[in-house]
């Protein structure tokens, strides 16, 4: 069904499945179709329609008795999905419509007592709520799926929602519901050894805020709170509190658009206004835990220093410079070499709980944030958490390696000025014999010299607009290579990589290479001009660019080129 898959282990799709694309979305999945347990869990209904590209408008008698075939079996059951008898549901079925297994599913009605004593049908109820915030199906729409009213099912997702707070989410989410001993044992390696302190750990905590956007409102007061002059949207902000292993410890909130990350941990250190020692935040928090952060705590820093914690935050560029320091550019690295599972946690709440990805209702945002709590309290219960990357030991030796190395050819490069020089370089294409000399790099090469997969996989974004229209990388040669750090086995090659979010904004981008040395160690010295481009530890991505392109993609039969479904979407006016 994806032609960018390349997954071994295929399946066919569940008739549920195939009878709601067909009914809303127009969309018939034949029967010899085929699709990865990856694409089958984590693809949404929209997704579905805008994914696939193996497309035909024509059909036959055999498509013809199969839609035939799928609304009669659809017709024979009284319901779509049979929570009171859950033997009837597949697997699939009851991951697809709650996020959870059988198992799960009979767990969790475990810890929600009210609902049992409270309720008939405890597991009609319970499947309706989770398929609510799952899917995010207008009520009429899941009615129609359980063959029930509207008001039925508004009634059902609020007396379930009331006992989850009461029940569930206290067990498994808040400062009450762990100890400082379990948080600190879901300290990951890296966040760890930069950070911690072996002899003493602490708690090292991810802080950040995400965005809900909400619509527009007639209540004026509330229209101009919720309006972001930063995203041009109506949105709220729920705010949260994370381990380094993606375990959420706590969620507040919802905040305006207008309040800053700064103005929301003012708020939490003082407690709304309330005495400081009724703060449950100061009660689990002690002296010297760490917190790391993103430069919108900046106004917050000293505050959070005079309660005794320790924060981490990348550094900003001086005033009047376009670039970070060497060591400061290092030093951003190795927090966002931490913070990145906050972004993850925020992805996972959109991914699996598709209700928040939508423009909210302002009949729902009453109730929008107790939901957030749920499945924070959810994903915390019945997801895995990350777990250290297989390359964290070459990770750490890097670190150790390259945290206090200066960038010498970035020192070279600006003081001739090389930026500015035409005829110290030759222009070569990417088959050009001269260029046969470079080193091929594994995809663990690039990981480990990048120290991570982040910038690895924008590096074959940048190679394929860079290969669109002429088919051909053009990269510069200098001619005075050896006189750099006389060596007569240096080339230093420069490349000029169009920015991803500004179209006129192009970073002159160099990179040294030894012709004898092999894989990533023949990779001497990097610079490029970009904000990041003096780092030591890792590289930016429009480095990795080149090193993925003349390492790897241009040694590739045939190039993937992400997303190429998009390409003809679009009308091209010349």
């Amino acid at each position: 069904m994806f032609d960018d898959c390349n997954r071994l282990q295929l399946r066919c799709v569940n008739n549920t499945i195939k009878i709601h694309l067909l009914s809303y979305y127009n969309l018939f999945i034949p029967d010899l179709a085929r699709i990865c347990e990856h694409h089958l869990r984590t693809t949404s209904l929209e997704d579905f329609t805008l994914l696939i590209t193996r497309r035909h408008s024509d059909i036959n008698s055999g498509g013809i008795y199969d839609i035939v075939r799928l609304y009669t079996a659809a017709l024979e059951k009284k319901h779509t999905l049979n929570f009171e008898d859950m033997s009837e549901i597949t697997e699939d079925n009851l991951h697809f419509w709650t996020g959870l297994n059988h198992t799960q599913f009979n767990h969790l009605i475990s810890q929600i007592p009210s609902l049992r004593q409270l309720s008939s049908s405890p597991q009609l109820d319970l499947g309706v709520y989770l398929s609510k915030i799952r899917t995010g199906e207008p009520s009429v729409r899941l009615g129609t799926t359980f063959d029930l009213s509207r008001q039925s099912v508004d009634r059902k997702i609020h007396f379930v929602r009331n006992c989850m707070l009461n029940d569930f989410v206290p067990l498994h989410l808040g400062f009450d519901h762990i100890s400082r001993s379990e948080a600190i044992n879901r300290n990951r390696l890296i966040p760890q050894h930069i950070f911690g302190n072996t002899n003493a750990p602490k708690v090292i905590a991810v802080l950040d805020g995400t965005y809900l956007f909400v619509e527009k409102s007639s209540n004026f007061l509330f229209q101009r709170l919720s309006y972001s002059l930063h995203k041009y949207k109506n949105l709220i902000k729920p705010f949260m509190i994370v381990c380094t292993d993606g375990y959420i410890l706590d969620v507040t909130g919802p905040y305006n658009a207008k309040t800053t990350d700064a103005e929301i941990m003012h708020q939490i250190l003082h407690n709304h206004g309330e005495p400081i020692e009724d703060n449950s935040f100061h009660y689990f928090f002690e002296h010297d835990d760490i917190f790391i952060l993103d430069r919108g705590f900046r106004d917050a820093i000293p505050e959070i220093e005079l309660h005794g914690y320790n924060a981490h935050m990348p550094p900003t560029k001086s005033r009047n410079e376009t670039q970070l320091s060497t060591e400061d550019a290092n030093q951003s690295r190795l927090v966002t070499m931490c913070r990145w599972v906050v972004e993850a946690i925020n992805g996972r709440f959109k991914r699996d709980y598709k209700i928040f990805r939508h423009r909210i209702f302002n009949r729902a945002l009453p109730h929008i944030f107790e939901d957030f709590k749920i499945a924070a309290a959810l994903i915390n219960c019945y997801q895995e958490p990350y777990e250290d990357s297989p390359y964290t030991n070459d990770f750490v030796q890097i670190i150790n390696e390259n945290i206090h190395k200066p960038n010498r050819l970035a020192d070279y490069v600006l003081e001739h000025n090389i930026n500015r020089q035409r005829v110290s370089f030759e222009r070569l294409d990417a088959d050009d014999p001269q260029l046969s000399d470079f080193s091929r790099l594994s995809l663990e090469d690039l990981i480990r010299f990048s120290v991570g997969t982040y910038h690895v996989k924008m590096a074959r974004s940048y190679c394929s607009e860079h290969l669109r229209g002429t088919n051909v990388f053009i990269i510069e040669r200098y001619r005075h290579s050896q006189q750099i750090f006389e060596d007569s086995n240096d080339v230093l090659i420069r490349c000029m990589v169009n920015s991803r979010h500004r179209a006129r904004t192009k970073y002159y981008t160099y990179v040294l290479y030894n012709t004898v040395l092999q894989g990533r160690q023949a990779i001497k010295e990097h610079y490029c001009s970009c904000l990041h481009g003096r780092r030591t530890l890792g590289s930016c991505t429009h480095v990795i660019s080149i090193l993925y392109f003349l390492g790897c993609a241009r040694h590739e039969e045939v190039f993937r080129h992400p997303a190429s479904f998009l390409d003809s979407i679009l009308i091209d006016p010349h």
